[in-house]
């Protein structure tokens, strides 16, 4: 446990050598992130190649909650229970969309353009939402699961 209650934190990772190589960009970023959270706590599983950068441009993380980095199941845990993601991670961005979060993208552009699109992700140098938010319907509906299963359970194996 973080010690965090869910739905009060935004969940943030910061790992891309654009963004922990250069120092100016580094501090932009995390005052970037301080402005954001709007009071809540900002949970940061700190990866390696972001521990040694802040160390090497002293950057100030004393305002966020600082944590070692997390596997898969625990950073799913961590996504569940966020109200807003801030991320460089291409994977993350689009967990966030699945996860129903919004996500503020640590980048200066994304793969992920239809997450921007339907307004659940930003790029973290544009100030505003596309609103309303919508379902990115290439993603389908969330039943292809209970589709394939129905597929396999009817499927005549005597053709």
């Amino acid at each position: 446990t973080i010690g965090t209650t869910p739905g009060s934190y935004v969940l943030a990772t910061i790992h891309r050598a654009e963004n922990t190589d250069d120092p100016s960009r580094l501090a932009a970023i995390v005052e970037a992130l301080r402005r954001e959270a709007g009071g809540r706590v900002v949970v940061l599983p700190l990866h390696p190649r972001t521990k040694q950068a802040v160390a090497r441009h002293g950057v100030d993380l004393s305002a966020f909650k600082v944590i070692d980095p997390v596997g898969y199941i625990d950073m799913a845990r961590l996504l569940d229970g966020a109200t807003i993601v801030a991320t460089d991670s291409g994977g993350l961005q689009k967990e966030a969309y699945f996860a129903g979060r919004r996500c503020i993208t640590l980048r200066d552009e994304t793969e992920w353009v239809e997450t921007i699109e339907h307004g659940w992700n930003r790029l973290w140098t544009t100030p505003d939402w596309i609103e309303p938010m919508s379902p990115i319907s290439d993603y389908g509906d969330g039943h292809a699961a209970e589709r394939v299963i129905e597929t396999i359970r009817t499927f005549d194996c005597a053709r």
